[in-house]
């Protein structure tokens, strides 16, 4: 589309003339005197019979122009046309419209892939007012699907990139920021390698250029800046230009999918580290609950127990946050029978809505779908305590959640 959008319209002028007066006409204007006399006699023997129309005076004037060098090039110039408005049919021009593109396909798809990159280097540009309004129009669509298709790309490998970075180091050092930072540090230099310094050598070799200046341009170009000062493919036309270009598109894509995807890869590390280090907070404030309430784990230490138990702590502390509203309700009535507790808790009933949920966050570690019903006998037994113990625990947890929220 580019490429025919992008055209001027020329007139195409085309001349007729019989070979005779073409030559009869550049012996009249040259300065210099005719080569071969008896070529002038027949030429002016010719013209008569060609063109009767023309004058005893007109001919003798253009003869004196054809023999006498010394003539004045105006003079001379007079003469040629003088015999030509006399013979029209000696001298026909014919003007048609013709439509010149100035634009290659490969120029146009070269321009393509600077638009919707963000390159724009500037030595390619729409000059006609409908090859502008396409270039915006391009631009609205192109540019965000590129951004997508990148998006997608770095994100499928991007993920690869973690996981490899996962498999190859320990466990333990995964979270590090040290580690991730020497990571990303491999990996930037590893693209530098790939996408700049080697395609470098490249460019140095078939553009000419030195190996500063083939830099220079390969670090421009995939930081999208673009400013135009070196564009590669100048030298080259025909099939290997369309092959030097494309190869240049592939060049660009992959390299732009590759920084993408070193970015992907930053993010998701830093962002396993703080649901690592926020997962290790959570654990640590569970067990202390579970501690204060008199749960421990077996005398082994084995931590299977909060694996096979994760859901049952979890209801028992939905039922505290029930206990926790029930408090507030009778604290505000000003019951202090422990019977009452006890009945306020049973009616309300850990589906309440004026309950809250808990501690934030928490259903993540989960996962979604736990049954707000709390099966406090399927994990500790019947909850039997004094209300001074209950109140306790409604007191160290509502501290806890405090905490939670801060």
């Amino acid at each position: 589309m580019f490429m025919y959008l992008e055209f001027d319209e020329v007139d195409d002028i085309q001349v007729h003339e019989p070979p005779e007066w073409r030559r009869l006409k550049e012996m009249a204007l040259t300065m210099e005197p005719p080569h071969d006399p008896d070529e002038v006699l027949s030429l002016a023997t010719w013209l008569p019979k060609a063109c009767g129309a023309v004058s005893n005076r007109t001919l003798a004037m253009f003869t004196t122009s054809v023999t006498e060098w010394s003539t004045s090039q105006r003079s001379k110039i007079a003469a040629v046309e003088e015999v030509e408005a006399a013979c029209p049919h000696l001298h026909r021009e014919n003007m048609t419209s013709v439509i010149l593109y100035h634009w290659r396909f490969i120029d146009a798809l070269y321009f393509s892939m600077t638009v919707s990159t963000t390159i724009g280097y500037g030595y390619h540009y729409p000059t006609r007012p409908l090859g502008r309004i396409m270039c915006i129009l391009y631009s609205l669509i192109g540019i965000p699907l590129t951004g997508i298709l990148l998006a997608w790309t770095s994100e499928f490998f991007g993920e690869l990139l973690f996981k490899l970075f996962k498999s190859k180091i320990d466990k333990d050092k995964q979270y590090s920021r040290l580690m991730i930072v020497l990571a990303t540090i491999v990996y930037i230099l590893m693209g530098f390698v790939v996408f700049i310094f080697l395609p470098s050598v490249v460019f140095m070799l078939l553009e000419d250029w030195s190996y500063l200046d083939s830099v220079y341009y390969a670090y421009i170009t995939l930081t999208t800046i673009g400013f135009g000062d070196l564009v590669s493919g100048k030298p080259y036309e025909g099939a290997s230009l369309y092959v030097y270009h494309i190869a240049v598109i592939i060049w660009i894509m992959v390299g732009l999918g590759y920084w993408v995807m070193v970015a992907s890869f930053i993010t998701k590390a830093l962002k396993s580290k703080r649901i690592h280090h926020s997962f290790l907070r959570s654990a640590e404030e569970m067990r202390k609950l579970m501690h204060q309430l008199g749960i421990k784990e077996n005398p082994n230490h084995n931590p299977k127990f909060l694996r096979e138990n994760s859901k049952a702590t979890f209801n028992l502390m939905l039922q505290l946050s029930n206990m926790i509203t029930v408090s507030s309700d009778l604290g505000n009535s000003g019951s202090d029978s422990p019977d009452d507790v006890t009945t306020a808790t049973t009616s309300t009933g850990p589906s309440s809505p004026s309950s809250p949920i808990g501690i934030p966050g928490l259903s993540t570690l989960f996962g979604p779908g736990l049954s707000r019903v709390a099966p406090i006998d399927h994990m500790m037994g019947s909850l039997r305590t004094e209300r001074g113990e209950v109140a306790q625990c409604i007191e160290e947890y509502q501290a806890m959640a405090v905490r939670y929220k801060a």
